[in-house]
Formats: structure tokens, C-alpha cells, sequence
């Protein structure tokens, strides 16, 4: 299914049932409508309604990630949910913490959630001062960053680049809703002590370390599926 929400058109897929609640599955950059495959089938089992956003390969290049924030709020609205409880991996944790702080869902599942600012890299600090002493020089830039930079079309690097420049660490005490954090101890991407702010910054938290990396939500198969079902049914 598609749905046009402003100057953008995103593919959703949904399950409506009689329960109560929504679940809303945000996925990592990257991901598309086959992400949470699992635990989205599982909720579907449960009778639980559940609806999981694609989220488009393009947007304005002036975005950052307050749009996509208020992109997932206009979706919401769009089909008459109101308080889901939200899922979400990686960048689309980066936008589940916008709307918790916000006061915009019921409850919240954060899995290798991305937003926290980093700790001090000397090989990250380097890494940097490589790109912008050839950014200066008006020397190529193909290859200087990340490999989801470098992935990107020219015209979405810069938003790509934004969200990833904004922390959401000064968000944690605006978060009332009960959280659920599902983490790999093995993850690279968002390291555990990323997990561990997050748990000290949200008042009510519950953090749940499982034996994966960055995907530990699908690495961990009924692991994830069966703390979800507990976190949503209690």
C-alpha cells in the first residue's frame, strides 16, 4: 500500500485488527518493508494490529531527522492511529525517541537504537580531519566516509550527514512511556554503552542484552519476538 504525505510517498504494510493497540515497526536506514519480517508476523499472530513503514529513498535534501519525525506523525494520522506502541532499529530509534519525547506513543521498543552522541574516537578524530582537510582542498570525496554515506545518491548525503550529526541524548528525560531495550552485546554500530544511557536516561526502562551485533533483534530469531510479546502484553 502507498500513501502520499506531503511533497512524499511512502509503502506501508498493514494489519488491522480489534485490539486496542497498534504496534509500529520503524526500520534502520537502509531497511525497507521486509525488515522485522519476524517480529512483525509474530505480532500479526497475537491479533495484535501492526503496520510497518518504508521509508523513502528520497526526500528534500534540506530534511533531518525532526522531518522524518514529523513524516511518521503525519502517517499516523493518515490512518487513524493514535498512541502506537513503537519499534524501532537503529535510525528509525532515532525517530521513535522524537516522538516518546513528545508524548506520542503508548510504549517504546528501541533495538541498537542510534541517536546517542558517541564516545571520543582517536581513530574516528582522525577519520574526520581526513575528510575535512580534503573537503578544503576541493579533493574527491568518493570513499572518505561511512559505507552508508558512501551508498547514497550525491543529493541525500548532506540529510544523511544531518541526521547523524544530531543527538538525542538531551531528549531522555522528556521520555515517560515504559521503554523496552533489546541490544547486542556484540554491536559495533551502536555500542552496549549506548543501551546502558539510554537505560539510565529513561525513568522507565528495561534493558534486555542479547548475544548479536547491530541486528540482534533478527540475529536472536524468538529471543526478541518472545520479550516483545511480554513487553506488549503486560
Amino acid at each position: 500500500m502507498r500513501v502520499t504525505l506531503g511533497d512524499v510517498v511512502c509503502e506501508y504494510e498493514m494489519n488491522k485488527t480489534d485490539s486496542a493497540d497498534t504496534v509500529l515497526f520503524l526500520h534502520g536506514w537502509g531497511g525497507d518493508l521486509r525488515s522485522f519480517a519476524g517480529a512483525y508476523s509474530a505480532v500479526c499472530d497475537w491479533g495484535v494490529s501492526c503496520v510497518r513503514l518504508a521509508f523513502p529513498k528520497t526526500v528534500p535534501p534540506d530534511w533531518g531527522i525532526y522531518d522524518y519525525a514529523t513524516l511518521v506523525e503525519k502517517f499516523t494520522e493518515s490512518l487513524g492511529i493514535t498512541d502506537p506502541i513503537i519499534v524501532g532499529h537503529s535510525f528509525g530509534g532515532r525517530i521513535a525517541l522524537i516522538l516518546a519525547a513528545q508524548g506520542k506513543c503508548k510504549k517504546l521498543v528501541l533495538t541498537a537504537a542510534a541517536g546517542m552522541k558517541p564516545k571520543f574516537s582517536l581513530k574516528r578524530a582522525v577519520r574526520i580531519a581526513a575528510y575535512r582537510r580534503k573537503k578544503k582542498r576541493g579533493k574527491p570525496l568518493d570513499g572518505a566516509g561511512s559505507l552508508d554515506y558512501n551508498n547514497l545518491e550525491p543529493e541525500m548525503r548532506g540529510v544523511f550527514v544531518r541526521i547523524v550529526n544530531t543527538h538525542l541524548d538531551g531528549l531522555l528525560p522528556y521520555i515517560g512511556c515504559k521503554t523496552l531495550l533489546y541490544w547486542g552485546r556484540r554491536d559495533r554500530d551502536t555500542p552496549l554503552y549506548m543501551a546502558k544511557r539510554l537505560k539510565r536516561g529513561i525513568a522507565d526502562s528495561e534493558l534486555i542484552v542479547a548475544d548479536g551485533g547491530h541486528f540482534a533483534y533478527a540475529e536472536s530469531g524468538y529471543g526478541f519476538a518472545s520479550a516483545l510479546k511480554s513487553f506488549i502484553m503486560e
